[in-house]
């Protein structure tokens, strides 16, 4: 019980001292930083979003940047071309990406292990592809910019700092919907259908639905991210939503954990404050990062949070095994 009460107390009070440096976070960096922020936690809602598919549900997609692209332009068009509140556009984004998403997963999930992958990197192209050429939908080539600021009532967010207070607290909101969601009983018939399909169908689990469900879950987040940028870039173009983007999204995952939420968030902030930090290395950064990967790949092939679980778990019971002796 003593424990128990002590590891509550260590929770309350990292959530506490977390809250304390968010807030303070963006008081006390330049503009340009707090910017660099911002982006950081759009990334990790695109990267959460391929957790649920990918790390929950075990399915490899090449396809979320294409879905924040179908959000993003949602958001474009019915907030600044038809004058729909932004919070409906917000919405309208994240539905209508989950709906997408779920209706393409009855054609696509009917194709197994990497040549589904293989069917993600397709629909990735053909979405880029729509993006770069729909004149009246996207703006074609030439993007839609002059995008309405986000806003709710007479507040409008339209500073860095406002828009990390948002960003933030739809990254919390999310992080916390997906945790429970990691613990519920759709979150064991993902994981069921991800660790053996033929077992996870003998228990009643019809495995289309399931990774269909998944991946329009992953859609209304990927929704979500592309309408935060939509708002906070103020413009977008089909180069803003291209392949080697969902490329860097499953090496994001990868390298933080694919295991748990965390690991979404570590692998975003490395990715996108890795080079703010060696900047005087930007000439070398791609070896950096090919390298970095590699061997993070041999050592952690769990990442970085997987890894950590297994030398705690080493260490816990290297120190029972000394206490026994």
């Amino acid at each position: 019980m003593k424990n128990l009460k002590k590891k509550n107390l260590i929770i309350l009070f990292l959530v506490v001292l977390g809250l304390a440096l968010l807030i303070n976070l963006p008081l006390r960096s330049t503009t340009y930083m707090v910017r660099v922020f911002n982006m950081t936690m759009i990334t990790y809602l695109a990267v959460l979003s391929l957790y649920v598919v990918f790390g929950m549900a075990g399915q490899s997609s090449f396809a979320q940047c294409g879905l924040m692209g179908i959000g993003a332009y949602i958001t474009a068009n019915m907030s600044t071309k038809w004058g729909f509140a932004p919070i409906v556009g917000m919405l309208a984004s994240m539905l209508g990406t989950a709906l997408f998403a779920f209706i393409i997963g009855f054609a696509l999930f009917r194709l197994k292990r990497f040549y589904f992958s293989f069917s993600t990197i397709a629909l990735m192209t053909i979405l880029n592809g729509i993006f770069a050429n729909w004149v009246k939908g996207t703006g074609g080539s030439m993007g839609m910019g002059n995008l309405v600021q986000f806003s709710v009532g007479g507040y409008v967010f339209n500073t860095e700092i406002k828009y990390f207070y948002l960003i933030t607290s739809f990254s919390i909101v999310a992080t916390i919907i997906i945790w429970k969601l990691f613990r519920s009983p759709l979150g064991r018939s993902f994981m069921a259908v991800r660790d053996n399909e033929t077992a996870a169908s003998c228990m009643g689990i019809n495995n289309l639905l399931t990774k269909n469900i998944a991946f329009a879950i992953s859609g209304l987040l990927c929704g979500l991210s592309g309408s935060l940028f939509a708002f906070l870039s103020g413009y977008i173009s089909a180069t803003s939503f291209a392949l080697p983007q969902s490329q860097l999204y499953l090496v994001v995952i990868m390298i933080g954990g694919s295991s748990s939420p965390i690991g979404a968030l570590i692998g975003s902030i490395l990715i996108n404050l890795l080079p703010e930090w060696l900047r005087f290395l930007k000439d070398y950064m791609m070896l950096i990062y090919g390298i970095g990967i590699m061997g993070l790949m041999v050592v952690l092939p769990e990442g970085i949070v997987g890894g950590g679980k297994d030398l705690y778990a080493k260490f816990i019971k290297r120190k029972r095994s000394r206490v026994d002796a």
